[in-house]
């Protein structure tokens, strides 16, 4: 039975992971494309993450009791690639420990690894489990229950009904790409949802509708198996529906906005099936708590409708929803198995790598930068009164968020009274002008901005929520088309630091909060550590101030504190 240290990875085809349990509870989670600095690490095994968990308990590979991986691929084709022996994990895990002898190694299901990563997270004794993502080894949606400590798949549906690559494939069809499913929620709140889509629900689930003539096509032969074989053959199979919606044909150079009508059609018909799934569930599973992961949990819009369905008086999606969570969700399962298992509440984000000072000292002297060390009330109070004078701040202090929200430690912050400063923030970041910014905003004052129930998701900025009609011209930087916001609620026993900023701000202004976007330029992971900081400093010229760890730091020496 494993005790002591076990180590999760993600080794999937994109979003590859470390976390490393001791007992089960969490001591570190990195993603490998904040290291390598390729954005999802698509194709590149989490080896330097690895590493940096490893680094980060000051442990080696021999100390392991177990490594667990958020896949089963025995059962594929794939999974007889030397690559998956047991000296080929050892040469992708731990490159560096040539003669290692591998730790036992333990294959977990896809779903399973996704449904533990929120399970285990959320502190319950149990819930009702819904994974939705692109694919698993066999399956895209995952019903389930979670009982006691006991994790039951109830029902699966088949890649080919898979919600994930029918959203992706909307993405590709509106010219916003594979990657581009925020950008096509984000555009939905511009148009009007229409009939037509070739999904629909059915009583206890929904049914994706193939094209008559795609079906005969059949699935393509892949070394994957339906991992790959099956989002061509998906994507293909739904574009004839969409080519019967307007604007009728795939986007190649029109403004996106033209393509606002299609993209509300598909989110409405992925939310009124994800509500059917959750109902269904409801039927099935008497818990009054519903835990959500799979990529397609990231869709804020999504969840903020199950949030204020009343389905469930508690949703938990954790953090690291997509697949970058299965590392975690992996060592979770197996950390379970051993004497002692006393699995972490997951109610912040900050697993990463720290700014540590001797870093921050080296990466502002080398780029010839100047800085000043403050004290947390002054430096609190200096920003706040920055960012109520007009400036947009980087702020990079702490260990890094896990996921793909920044969550105050890797984030750029600005005024939401002004909403020039949507403008402002997209020209940096160098993203379309339709897209929204989010508010964090002070826990305790939530409800002055937001209207409705906030649970769990609201943590980590994974629920939109309907901003109060009468705070519209209060905080219109982060007050989206169609009123709603993608609210972060910030908690001070979780990031003093960041708290005591917006605290700050609220004092100066009456307003409890700022604009929060991720601190990263297009293209580019979130940043990780100092050196990353400064690099993205320099370049988003239009960045005013650098927070790095307890310093301030700026272009000129005059506009030190």
């Amino acid at each position: 039975m494993p005790t002591g240290y076990v180590l999760g990875v993600n080794i999937g085809f994109h979003d590859s992971s470390a976390a490393l349990l001791r007992d089960g509870a969490l001591c570190a989670l990195i993603e490998e494309e904040r290291l390598s600095r390729r954005k999802h690490a698509v194709g590149q095994p989490p080896a330097a993450a690895v590493a940096a968990c490893l680094a980060h308990e000051g442990i080696g590979p021999q100390d392991l009791d177990a490594v667990a991986i958020g896949w089963d691929f025995r059962s594929l084709p794939l999974g007889r690639n030397k690559r998956f022996s047991p000296e080929g994990l050892r040469a992708m895990l731990f490159p560096d420990a040539e003669g290692l002898t591998m730790p036992p190694v333990r294959w977990i299901p896809h779903h399973v690894a996704h449904a533990a990563s929120a399970y285990y997270s959320a502190g319950v004794p149990d819930a009702a489990v819904l994974v939705i993502d692109g694919a698993g080894e066999s399956q895209a949606t995952s019903i389930g229950s979670a009982l006691d400590g006991e994790i039951s798949i109830l029902r699966e549906w088949p890649v080919t009904q898979s919600l994930g690559f029918f959203y992706n494939a909307a993405a590709e069809w509106a010219g916003l790409g594979y990657w581009g499913t925020g950008k096509l929620m984000g555009l939905a709140a511009y148009g009007r949802p229409g009939p037509g889509m070739p999904l629909r629900v059915d009583q206890g689930g929904y049914e994706l509708l193939h094209d008559e003539a795609a079906k005969k096509v059949g699935v393509r032969n892949s070394a994957a198996g339906p991992l790959l074989a099956y989002y061509p053959m998906v994507a293909e199979a739904v574009k004839p529906a969409f080519a019967r919606v307007f604007p009728f044909a795939e986007r190649e150079g029109e403004e996106p906005i033209a393509y606002a009508d299609f993209a509300a059609s598909v989110q409405q018909a992925l939310e009124e099936a994800v509500l059917e799934l959750a109902a269904e569930l409801r039927r099935r599973v008497d818990s009054p708590v519903l835990t959500l992961s799979g990529g397609v949990a990231m869709n804020c819009t999504m969840v903020g409708r199950l949030v204020r369905s009343g389905l469930y008086d508690s949703i938990y999606v954790p953090p690291v929803p997509t697949d970058a969570g299965v590392s975690l969700g992996a060592a979770l399962v197996v950390a379970r198995e051993g004497e002692r298992f006393e699995p972490t509440l997951i109610d912040h984000a900050y697993w990463g790598q720290d700014v540590t000072p001797a870093c921050t000292d080296a990466a502002v002297a080398e780029a010839g930068l100047f800085a000043k060390r403050l004290e947390l009330p002054e430096l609190a109070a200096f920003v706040a009164g920055r960012i109520a004078a007009g400036d947009v701040v980087a702020w990079a202090r702490g260990r890094g968020e896990i996921g793909q929200r920044a969550l105050g430690t890797r984030s750029i912050l600005a005024d939401p009274r002004d909403r020039r400063n949507l403008e402002r923030l997209n020209v940096i970041k160098g993203r379309e002008m339709w897209r929204p910014v989010a508010p964090s905003i002070l826990a305790e004052h939530a409800g002055t901005l937001i209207e409705g129930p906030l649970m769990d998701p609201s943590r980590f900025m994974l629920a939109a929520a309907p901003v109060r009609r009468e705070a519209w011209t209060s905080v219109p930087a982060v007050t989206h088309v169609d009123g709603s916001a993608r609210p972060q609620t910030v908690h001070r026993a979780t990031n003093p630091a960041y708290w005591a900023l917006i605290e700050q701000f609220r004092q100066a202004t009456g307003v409890p909060a700022v604009v929060n976007t991720s601190f990263n330029l297009a293209g580019e992971p979130i940043v990780n550590s100092a050196a990353d900081a400064v690099s993205t400093f320099l370049r988003g010229k239009e960045l005013d101030l650098l927070v790095l760890g307890e310093s301030v730091v700026v272009r000129s020496e005059g506009d030190l504190p």
